[in-house]
């Protein structure tokens, strides 16, 4: 798909798709544009937030909205790692709400050990630790010319390695599975198992790698998918902003009495961002303090916020993105940095609020809260 025109044409066919899958009424406008074309419209976006209306009627989800959108795009000889990204340019006003808990599609797994990654001590992490968190995927390297150790595996960030052991430079990892515990693994993976194993960070305490501590849990995996249900409804996210973003989240809540963004990416089905009724906590950080505000997600799509947002101008933009609108809950509270330390080693994020903590770190911070309220 190399046109805006051919973009445009096949995302008509997929709201035609969706209309026809969920009984919805569904009138195409002609398209009259000369010239080059985005693929998409204010025309297309209203066609789009019709839909979206008619859905939200329904009480339709967004994992329906998803399947049948990876249906359609299979009828029209596509899918979703295909380079044409349908959904990021006239898709995304499908965007809604959703319910928790959710359902994931993954590889069957048994948990196989948990133990702590060795030698850390001896590795430099310095540049990595920060951006280490729980959930992290690992890859298990078998080192058969250790001198040391005849069944060494090696453990690194599986960004790090690509699978070729030859070009691979251990420099880059972050330590090794404990002696104790790794010459039933070693000899497996000398079988040929290594693609049966799948490996994340499960713990992460302390500020370095010289006073702290990782552990990991080691998966064994089926070839069999199955779908996995994500009870959600107990877990925070945590967003941390700079100062620009802070200044802008304190500017909104003093003229509107609430917050709102615009958040999105391509593809959505693989997206956690908030639902409706969704608790999301912003933070700020300046020194050894942080400025810490619980929010509550009462607003998703360009239809929804409607009732918020002042400037209707800002719906509907041409983006993968779109509004989401927050009150708050409970906040701010000041709070010493080391009162938070239980959130090293979670996903903080800093562009949107997508990845959740640990069921231990969120009740935690509620806590906090409920102790500065």
């Amino acid at each position: 798909m190399n046109t805006g025109k051919e973009k445009c044409e096949l995302l008509k066919k997929i709201r035609q798709h969706i209309a026809e899958k969920y009984g919805l009424s569904f009138c195409p406008t002609e398209c009259t544009h000369e010239g080059d074309c985005l693929g998409t419209c204010p025309k297309c976006d209203a066609e789009l937030v019709d839909l979206q209306r008619q859905l939200d009627e329904k009480g339709l989800s967004q994992v329906d909205i998803n399947a049948v959108f990876v249906d359609a795009l299979k009828d029209f000889g596509l899918d979703e790692s295909s380079e044409f990204i349908a959904m990021e340019e006239g898709m995304v006003p499908l965007m809604g709400e959703t319910s928790s808990p959710f359902i994931k599609l993954r590889k069957k797994r048994t948990l196989y050990k948990e133990c702590q990654i060795a030698g850390i001590t001896f590795h430099d992490l310095s540049d990595v630790w920060d951006e280490l968190y729980v959930g992290a995927e690992l890859a298990l390297i078998r080192q058969k010319d250790n001198e040391h150790d005849e069944y060494a595996i090696a453990v690194a960030l599986a960004d790090d390695y690509d699978g070729d052991l030859d070009d691979f430079d251990f420099n880059l990892i972050l330590g090794y599975v404990p002696r104790t515990e790794n010459e039933e693994l070693a000899k497996m993976m000398d079988m040929g198992w290594n693609e049966a194993f799948e490996c994340e960070l499960s713990q992460m305490k302390g500020s370095n790698s010289y006073k702290g501590s990782l552990h990991m849990k080691i998966y064994i995996v089926s070839k069999d998918e199955e779908e996995t249900v994500v009870d959600t409804s107990n877990l925070l996210r945590v967003m941390e902003f700079d100062y620009e973003q802070h200044e802008e989240f304190i500017d909104s809540l003093k003229s509107n009495g609430c917050y709102y963004a615009r958040y999105g990416g391509f593809p959505p089905w693989e997206r956690t961002l908030p639902e409706k009724g969704d608790k999301v906590v912003f933070m700020r950080r300046n020194g050894n303090n942080a400025k810490l505000y619980l929010m509550h997600c009462i607003a998703v799509g360009d239809y929804d916020a409607a009732y918020f947002v002042e400037e209707k101008s800002h719906l509907h933009a041409v983006d993968d993105c779109c509004f989401y609108v927050f009150t708050l809950v409970k906040g701010s509270i000041f709070v010493k940095n080391d009162m938070i330390e239980f959130l090293r080693g979670e996903k903080i994020n800093d562009y949107q609020p997508e990845d959740f903590l640990s069921e231990e770190a969120s009740i935690e911070l509620m806590n906090l809260f409920e102790r500065f309220n």
